[in-house]
C-alpha cells in the first residue's frame, strides 16, 4: 500500500511540474490577450469620436452640394443675362461686357463651430473664420480623424469637434509644424 502512495505522490509531483511548464508557455499569450481586451474601451471611444467627425462631414457635404448647385444656377442665369445685355449693347454700338466669373466656393470654419459652405471674399464672414476649399477642409478633417485614432486629441463632447476642426485649420493656415 505504501508503494502505491509513493507512486501517486511521484506522479503528482511530475504532473505538477508539467502543469507548471504549460502555464509558463500560456502566460505570455494570456497577458497579451488581456492587454488587448483592456484596450478595447479606449479603441471604442476613439472610433466613436471619428464617427462624430464623419457625421459632421456628411452634413457639410450635403450643405456644400446644395450651395454649389445654387451657385451654378446663379452662374447660368448671370451668363444668360450677360448674353442678353451684350445683344442690346452691340445693337447700340457699344462694347459687350465680360460675363461674371463663378466665385471660388469652399467652406467657412468659424471659431463658433458652425461650419458651412461659403464663397471666397464673403464680406459677411464671422470674424476669425477660416475659408478653405472643400478639398482643404477634407484634408483638415482627415488630420483630425488621424489624431483621434492615435489618441493625441481627446474631445469631451460632440460640440467640441467643429472647434477642433477650426483649431487644425488655423494651424494649417499658419503653416504650423504641428499639422
Amino acid at each position: 500500500m505504501s508503494s502505491q502512495r509513493e507512486r501517486s505522490l511521484n506522479s503528482f509531483v511530475n504532473e505538477t511540474r508539467e502543469l507548471k511548464e504549460k502555464v509558463r508557455q500560456v502566460i505570455p499569450s494570456y497577458i497579451a490577450l488581456f492587454k488587448e481586451v483592456s484596450a478595447l474601451p479606449e479603441e471604442f471611444e476613439r472610433h466613436f469620436w471619428v464617427s462624430g467627425v464623419e457625421a459632421l462631414l456628411q452634413t457639410v457635404r450635403a450643405d456644400y452640394d446644395s450651395f454649389q448647385a445654387q451657385a451654378q444656377k446663379a452662374d447660368f442665369i448671370g451668363k444668360f443675362m450677360t448674353v442678353g445685355i451684350d445683344i442690346v449693347l452691340k445693337a447700340g454700338g457699344m462694347q459687350p461686357i465680360a460675363p461674371p466669373s463663378l466665385p471660388k466656393l469652399g467652406v467657412t470654419i468659424p471659431p463658433s463651430g458652425k461650419i458651412e459652405p461659403d464663397w471666397e471674399g464673403n464680406p459677411y464672414r464671422e470674424p476669425g473664420a477660416i475659408f478653405a476649399t472643400y478639398e482643404e477642409f477634407m484634408a483638415i478633417t482627415q488630420k483630425l480623424k488621424d489624431k483621434l485614432l492615435k489618441g493625441t486629441i481627446e474631445p469631451t463632447s460632440e460640440e467640441e469637434i467643429p472647434k477642433l476642426v477650426h483649431s487644425l485649420a488655423l494651424k494649417s493656415a499658419q503653416g504650423s509644424p504641428d499639422e
